[in-house]
């Protein structure tokens, strides 16, 4: 079975557990809005921009998530002056389970769209291009919650991309810290083998 099978099976597996699940102590917030800096570094690309997520704890143990981000592509491997805006939409769910009073095993599914818009000289050419297209699919991700300390989260994160005609397995890590009540400070750096991508995120998370 391959990695898109397995990842498919535990995110569904979490959820179909998870009515069945007691949650110990407080537990982890799962209604909040991150927003902050996106950034892709590849051998192929160079973009940068902002990124809105919003999760919503439909129930105890329900999640909807949603996600928008702009970015500024100004390298595509191949072209010269390249000036693309890349928007990015995705929305979806999942689930989480209680394991211990400190760690949650999270699981989620989430549809993607990506439109590019912009110019670029291709190879050989003097004069621009103009490139416009947009793809679809899906992400499905496996991670963990971890209260390593007070102020502090750590988690584990692997994600199964297959979007257009590209497919890929990434590993990461959110790291958060909790700085003021309900607001803290968010990083996260997944890589992406296949296209030898890093995906980075820096930010804020507000707790609703």
């Amino acid at each position: 079975m391959n990695i898109k099978g397995l990842l498919a099976i535990a995110a569904s597996a979490c959820m179909v557990v998870l009515p069945q699940a007691a949650v110990a102590g407080k537990g982890f917030d799962y209604t909040y809005v991150d927003a902050g800096y996106r950034g892709i570094r590849a051998d192929s690309i160079d973009a940068d921009g902002v990124a809105f997520n919003l999760s919503y704890g439909a129930t105890d143990h329900i999640i909807v998530l949603a996600s928008y981000s702009h970015l500024w592509q100004d390298k595509a491997e191949g072209f010269s002056d390249v000036d693309v805006d890349i928007d990015e939409f995705k929305i979806g769910g999942g689930g989480h389970y209680s394991l211990t009073d400190s760690f949650d095993l999270v699981g989620s599914i989430v549809y993607v769209v990506d439109k590019s818009t912009g110019d670029a000289i291709p190879p050989g050419e003097s004069d621009s291009t103009r490139i416009k297209g947009s793809s679809e699919g899906f992400e499905a991700a496996v991670y963990g919650r971890w209260q390593a300390m007070d102020k502090l989260e750590l988690d584990p994160v692997l994600i199964y991309r297959d979007v257009g005609s590209d497919a890929d397995t990434g590993i990461g890590a959110n790291v958060i810290y909790n700085f003021h009540k309900k607001w803290s400070f968010l990083g996260n750096a997944t890589y992406f083998s296949d296209d030898s991508a890093t995906n980075l995120f820096l930010g804020v998370r507000l707790e609703m």
